[in-house]
């Protein structure tokens, strides 16, 4: 009998970095302001670098929480 699959559909948070660079680039072009003296783009990939380890944290805790391991993943 085949075993079932734990579901993996939590992985496409994994997609929202690539959301924060590519579509929302436009939005972060556009402003002015200077947070702590810096430029906003500047700040912004900062910002964009602690989404990406907060989606990844979170979809590897899902991952172990569903137990799919190095094993299961390949």
């Amino acid at each position: 009998m085949a075993e079932a699959r734990p579901a993996r559909r939590h992985r496409l948070v994994l997609l929202l970095p690539f959301v924060w660079q590519l579509a929302l680039a436009p939005v972060a072009n556009g402003v002015t302001w200077r947070p702590l003296g810096l430029p906003f783009q500047m700040v912004w990939q900062m910002a964009g670098v602690l989404v990406a380890s907060a989606a990844i944290a979170w979809v590897f805790g899902r991952d172990e929480a569903a137990g799919i391991d190095a094993d299961d993943a390949a």
